[in-house]
This record gives C-alpha cells, sequence and structure tokens, in this order.
C-alpha cells in the first residue's frame, strides 16, 4: 500500500519560509516508510503561496532528501517547470477546465512522468472514469492521480478505466480497506502530515487508527485555516511555528 503525506512548509513571524525548519522536518518524514510527500498542497496551503515560494520549497525539500519521493503541487505552467528543473515529478492540479476536451490537451502538454490532482473544488472538469478513459485511449494519460471527494465505486470505475499500470491514490483516508478493495493504490492522507513519533507501521488496521485518532482531532477544529494551524501544533509542539 502506498502511503502519501502532504508536506508541511514552516514559516517564520515573517512569513518567509523557515528553511531550517522545513529541511528538519523533511529529514524526518524521510526516516518514515511513507511512499512520496506532496510538496505545496492544500494542506500547507500552497495554492496561496507565490510561485517563487513553490519553487524554493521543492529546490530545499530535493536538497535535502534528494528527489525519489517527492511530487510537488503544480497550480501554474511556472509551477511545471520549476518542479521538472528542481528534479520533482509535477503533480499537476485540474484547475478552471470547462470541459474534457480542455482536460485532454491539459494532459498531453504535461511532461513525463506527470501525476494530476482532481478535486472539485478547484475544476468543474475532474478525473472521471469517461476523461481517464479517453486519455488511455489517445496514450496521454499521466503516470499517476490523486482524486478527491470521489465514493469507492467511482475509484473502482478510475481503475477499470486506467488498466493496471496508473497509479491511483484516494484523496479520502477514512476507509482505507474499502479504497484498497476498489482499486486504489494507496492513500493521501494529512493527519500523518506531522510525522508522529512512533510513526505507524505498515498494517492498514494500525494506520486506519492512527489516521482515525488524529482526524477526531482535526475535526474539532472548524475551517481549513484552523485545522492546519492544529497539524503545525502537532509537528511543532511548544513552538512559535504553528499558525
Amino acid at each position: 500500500m502506498h502511503l502519501v503525506l502532504p508536506a508541511l512548509t514552516f514559516r517564520m513571524p515573517s512569513g518567509a519560509i523557515d528553511r531550517q525548519v522545513t529541511a528538519d522536518y523533511a529529514r524526518r518524514a524521510a526516516g518514515t516508510w511513507a511512499h512520496r510527500f506532496i510538496l505545496s498542497g492544500t494542506t500547507t496551503g500552497g495554492h496561496q503561496a507565490s510561485e517563487a515560494e513553490r519553487a524554493a520549497v521543492a529546490e530545499l525539500w530535493a536538497e535535502t532528501i534528494g528527489v525519489e519521493r517527492l511530487t510537488a503541487c503544480c497550480w501554474t505552467t511556472a509551477d511545471i517547470t520549476n518542479a521538472t528543473a528542481a528534479g520533482a515529478v509535477p503533480m499537476v492540479v485540474l484547475r478552471d477546465l470547462a470541459s474534457d476536451r480542455e482536460a485532454l490537451n491539459l494532459f498531453a502538454s504535461l511532461p513525463r512522468p506527470s501525476y494530476l490532482f482532481s478535486h472539485p473544488e478547484f475544476s468543474p472538469t475532474t478525473l472521471t472514469p469517461q476523461l481517464a478513459a479517453a486519455a488511455q485511449t489517445a496514450g496521454i494519460l499521466p503516470a499517476a492521480a490523486k482524486v478527491s471527494k470521489v465514493p469507492t465505486d467511482t475509484i473502482a470505475a478510475l481503475r477499470t478505466a486506467t488498466g493496471p499500470d496508473f497509479t491511483l491514490w484516494d484523496g479520502t483516508a477514512r476507509h482505507i480497506a474499502e479504497s484498497l478493495t476498489a482499486g486504489a493504490n494507496g492513500i493521501v492522507t494529512a493527519p500523518l502530515s506531522h510525522i508522529p513519533d512512533p510513526f505507524p507501521t505498515d498494517n492498514v488496521t494500525k494506520i486506519q487508527a492512527a489516521i482515525d485518532t488524529v482526524q477526531h482531532h482535526l475535526d474539532t477544529h472548524h475551517g481549513r485555516e484552523a485545522r492546519t494551524a492544529a497539524l503545525f501544533a502537532m509537528a511543532m509542539p511548544g513552538t512559535g511555528h504553528a499558525r
């Protein structure tokens, strides 16, 4: 099972990226068995950062732990160029796409390998089984995708449409076993982004229990900002970096 973690980016009171704390965190994350880390995703407010900041995050992680486990969330065309230059696989957000045709044109333009991030918050056109099948037929389906806000029957349909070589990550981690049974290769989970110690072992039951415990705590906070602040507080207890 793939465990993919949205990485946290720490900032100083001035708002600038805290390179030392972020590098220390990256090394701690690299010490886990997690399959990949998503840089500049929604969990850490990557969509609100500047292109230069997102590029700096990719470069910092690459310098600190290497690039083998990195994917950089790309919100703009420049982000794709910057992620590729840093050696991180670009995870391209489906953003403001008006039709499947626009999505297919995007897929055809992407470097190889590339991943997709599909979430209805950012585009009315998402990675549906129909779109995935069309991309597969055209030979332009990217290597992987994180899909959010989809039921497990859609996961199953996506697996059928994409075939066995496509890597499919469920953005929901509230029912890991069901997601895997439906055809997901793994899950993306923010509740483990603070890198708990001890880190759960590679066992679905234990991972689910660890996620559920943290998720219950996060659910007591209202709104994305509050939940993100709680994650930072758990990652850096007793410091001024939680926000």
